[in-house]
Order: structure tokens, then C-alpha cells, then sequence
């Protein structure tokens, strides 16, 4: 459906200066991706992204991601100054700052999905949400990825999401829907002037599986397609099936921006911005 793997580094990568840069990671589900930034000099230095086979065994998860850093000079021997680990997983909710008590975090998910006895049950709190959000993810999995890459901080993949385009929303005073598409998962949320109105992620397996969501988060909160922008971001293209449906059926796309975008090297230049979006919102 979608472009299933990217490398590109830049020749202005140094792996002497490697403990300059930050290295942000999202994985979890069946995709794992990254880009590398020289922070310092806000500039683009690699990204990479894959495609990881489905799997709920934590042998077969671990082999993967030794295989994909075995295989990566960026990961396998580099030490970096700061690394950012997005975590995926559609496990996840929103509790209101006056609902929240931290000791029942657990029992607010295990409400809205099944919880596994090797599952760890993570929290944020996010201020422009004025709400904690909590998400599951299996404990040997997630500390794989930690150990392996010197992880030095976890969130969840959509926590930087929703607050890139609250602010958005908010700035334009708009109504808008917004998704990214990564792997086989869209992950899908609505806001009104700022305001969160609907957010979740969802399996993709067809391009009209991508659509049905879409449209329903639309029709979940009252808005028209013929209306209210979409804005995409992650490995979704203009030439790809899935949006040429969503374009049939939503009369204004756009491709989501980063606030303050990376400088691009020149081997960049050819790959949209919005592809990686999703991991320049982790720093």
C-alpha cells in the first residue's frame, strides 16, 4: 500500500560527534523506525524505517531488533547524546487530571482492553491535555529496546502527536482531523480549536480499512469530510492507494509540518517531511 522500508543518511553524518546528536526510535508494533538529528544545529542526519514481521513472542522480537542493530553502523556501535524511544501501541487512554489516581492506573486500562501479566502499564502527564496518558506494553519487549539502545527516555508515540496538533488546531482556531500511518497502524485523532475531540489507533490492512477510520472519526465528532481538513503525516504518499481514497472522499488534504523543521542535507531533499513527522514530535 505504502513505501515499506527507508534508509537515508547524510555524508554530514559523523560518528565522532555522535554524542552531539539525538536519536529518536519508534517501534513496538510491526514497524521500527528512527531519525538522527544534530540537535545543536538543528539539522537532519538519517532516517531509517522498516518493516518488522508480527510476532507476540519476546524471542522472536528480540532476535528482530538484534538483527535491524547487527545490521545498522548508526546503532550497532554508536553511543548518542540523548535517545528518545516512542513506543506503539493502540493500548492507550486518557484520564482527566481530576479522575486520575495513580494507584488504580492499571485498572483504568484493564476497563478498555485486556492487560497481560507481562504487561507494564506506562503514564505521562501532558499539560496541554491537562490529562495522564496511560498505555500497556508488554515489560521483556520494552526493555529489550531500552537495553539495546541505551534508551534514555520512553514515551508513547502519540503523546507528541496529540500535542502537535492541539497546538495547531488551537493556533488556527480550526477544526481538523488528523492521522498517521506507519506499519500496518493509523492512528487517528480530531480537534476543535484545539481541542481533543477523538483519538485512537486502529489495524490497517487495506487501503478501505484506512478510510473506514478515517470516516469515523469524522462522523464520531460531527464533522463534514466535505469540510473539515485531514492532515497526514508518516509513510503516506500522494501516489499511494490510500490517499488517493481519502482524497475522494475528503475534499482538503494536507500533510502535517513540523514547527521548527530540520535543516536537510541534500539527500533529503527528495523525501517529504511529513513521512517522518511523527518522530521529529518525540524530541
Amino acid at each position: 500500500m505504502q513505501p515499506s522500508s527507508y534508509d537515508i543518511r547524510s555524508a554530514a553524518f559523523q560518528a565522532e560527534s555522535a554524542h552531539q546528536y539525538e536519536l529518536s526510535i519508534l517501534t513496538g508494533m510491526d514497524s521500527f523506525a528512527y531519525v538522527v538529528r544534530d540537535r545543536a544545529q538543528n539539522r537532519l542526519l538519517a532516517y531509517r524505517s522498516v518493516r518488522l514481521p508480527i510476532s507476540g513472542d519476546r524471542q522472536d522480537f528480540a532476535a528482530t531488533l538484534d538483527d535491524i542493530i547487527l545490521q545498522d553502523d548508526l546503532l550497532r556501535s554508536l553511543r548518542y547524546g540523548s535517545v528518545v524511544l516512542g513506543w506503539e501501541t493502540g493500548r492507550a487512554s486518557l484520564v482527566p487530571r481530576e479522575l486520575y489516581d495513580a494507584e488504580h492506573r492499571r485498572d483504568y486500562l484493564e476497563q478498555l482492553t485486556l492487560i497481560g501479566l507481562d504487561d507494564t502499564v506506562q503514564e505521562e502527564w501532558y499539560n496541554d491535555l491537562d490529562a495522564h496518558l496511560l498505555y500497556a506494553a508488554n515489560s521483556d519487549q520494552l526493555e529489550t529496546v531500552r537495553r539495546a539502545l541505551n534508551v534514555m527516555r520512553t514515551q508513547h508515540f502519540g503523546g507528541g502527536l496529540l500535542t502537535a496538533w492541539g497546538m495547531r488546531s488551537r493556533r488556527l482556531g480550526e477544526v481538523a482531523v488528523s492521522a498517521a500511518v506507519r506499519g500496518g497502524r493509523i492512528f487517528v485523532a480530531a480537534h476543535r480549536s484545539g481541542m481533543l475531540q477523538f483519538f485512537n489507533t486502529f489495524d490497517v490492512n487495506t487501503k478501505d480499512d484506512a478510510l473506514y477510520f478515517v470516516l469515523l472519526a469524522y462522523e464520531h465528532c460531527g464533522m463534514i469530510p466535505s469540510r473539515v481538513p485531514l492532515y497526514l503525516c508518516g509513510e503516506i504518499t500522494e501516489a499511494g492507494d490510500i490517499y488517493k481514497l481519502l482524497y475522494t472522499y475528503v475534499a482538503e488534504i494536507r500533510f502535517c509540518r513540523y514547527g521548527a523543521p530540520p535543516a536537510l542535507p541534500p539527500e533529503f531533499v527528495s523525501l517529504p517531511p511529513h513521512v517522518y513527522f511523527d518522530l521529529l514530535c518525540l524530541g
